[in-house]
């Protein structure tokens, strides 16, 4: 990699976690600012010579210090309603303009557009859209559904036998985490990288196929439902969560019935430069543990936008 400097937004999140992970075998700490809300939560990434500074889409300034002279900006989607989102975006790409003649890395998601069952897609589109608008250099990671998207029908599924989601019929892509954030970092790598990526895992899976993987994985027999979306919003509804977090995740699974996630390229490989995980390997990792720390619909929460 290249000696530029570099400024990623969410960097205490899961996958802002993983691309310093990955940044940390490329590129010295010191060429890297770490914007988040919470800077305590990055101590450890402080002590071990990164930049770390508050960083609240909110709070347009803070965006624009961290951004400033930055050769690299990684904008990662924030979270909220989409009128936060679009509004968030928009500041921190205005900021971006304002402070630096770098250039900024938006991670999107596949198929982003208003005709997209997936109602939070109109924050990617329109994310998009300014970045374009505003004459800086863009490159654009639209990543598919993430494997981890899957933790809590897969929770259930240990424990009933049956893993359960609306648009089951639907292949998709799922590409494991990590991988998003290698072929981010490879992005981010390049000299002249192209405008945008379609980050997809290597193989295409509808729910009946992840259920015979998981049968495999785990040894025991799980079967594949495909639950009706009022069902599912019931579900998600019961837990507390939002409304539009609900009817995000309720779209998104519709979306993957009626095949939007469905194509798989090699961008994520070639950027990556390794061969990316399958789901037969995510499950075999699968853990429990890792989850039952976690508030119901946490992780549900989070995943509205991978």
């Amino acid at each position: 990699m290249t000696g530029h400097t570099i400024t990623i937004t969410g960097a205490s999140g899961k996958l802002g976690r993983a691309v310093c992970e990955e940044l940390a075998t490329r590129v010295p700490p010191s060429l890297v600012t770490l914007g988040t809300r919470s800077p305590e939560s990055l101590q450890a990434y402080s002590v071990a010579g990164y930049r770390v500074m508050q960083v609240n889409f909110d709070e347009p300034q803070t965006v624009e210090e961290a951004f400033r002279g930055a050769e690299a900006m990684l904008l990662i989607c924030g979270h909220g309603s989409n009128e936060a989102r679009i509004r968030q975006h928009t500041d921190a790409i205005d900021s971006a303009k304002r402070c630096s003649t770098g250039r900024i890395y938006y991670t999107s998601f596949t198929n982003p557009t208003k005709g997209s069952l997936f109602p939070f897609a109109k924050v990617h589109e329109a994310s998009e859209a300014h970045a374009r608008a505003s004459g800086l250099r863009h490159t654009f990671l639209r990543n598919n559904h993430y494997a981890e998207n899957l933790e809590d029908a897969l929770l259930r599924a240990r424990s009933s036998g049956e893993l359960s989601l609306p648009g089951a019929r639907g292949k998709v892509a799922y590409i494991v985490r990590q991988d998003v954030a290698a072929a981010t970092v490879g992005a981010l790598a390049l000299d002249k990288p192209e405008p945008s990526y379609e980050v997809s895992g290597p193989e295409a899976l509808d729910l009946f196929d992840v259920a015979e993987l998981a049968s495999e994985a785990w040894g025991r027999k799980i079967i594949a439902r495909d639950m009706p979306a009022d069902e599912y919003g019931r579900l998600l509804t019961a837990r507390g969560l939002a409304p539009f977090v609900v009817e995000g995740q309720v779209g998104i699974r519709l979306a993957c019935g009626a095949g939007e996630y469905s194509e798989i390229t090699r961008d994520a490989e070639q950027l990556a430069g390794r061969a990316l995980r399958t789901m037969l390997q995510y499950l075999l990792t699968f853990s429990e543990g890792t989850r039952l720390t976690q508030s119901p619909g946490a992780s549900l929460q989070r995943h509205t936008t991978p």
